[in-house]
């Protein structure tokens, strides 16, 4: 249950900032905020997650199991949604950081 919670919780933090994305150039009217707000309720909702999961966790190994995931998440899903370029050196970092976190957890 605990690295559900943290797996949840990247869900929780990349979706918040997709929805962020997806309005960053849009006019700051009504439709805007309630947008906005959801972000923020998504954000809350991956805040609650990780403090679950750091319950029985440790936040050693938490935090960058989050952080990898939230940026190899975050990568394919700008580039599917928004078309952003994903270059050579963006995998080759992606990998170090995911060799990093499995050095990290042993």
């Amino acid at each position: 249950m605990n690295y559900l919670c943290l797996f949840l919780s990247v869900a929780f933090n990349v979706s918040s900032y997709l929805v962020y994305k997806s309005i960053a150039h849009k006019q700051h009217d009504f439709s805007w905020s309630v947008i906005f707000i959801f972000g923020l309720i998504l954000g809350a909702i991956n805040v609650y997650l990780f403090i679950k999961a750091l319950q029985s966790i440790n936040l050693s190994i938490a935090y960058p199991i989050f952080s990898g995931a939230c940026l190899a998440l975050m990568m394919i899903l700008s580039h599917v949604i928004f078309g952003e370029k994903i270059s050579g050196l963006n995998i080759i970092g992606t990998i170090v950081i995911f060799v990093g976190i499995v050095l990290l957890s042993y």
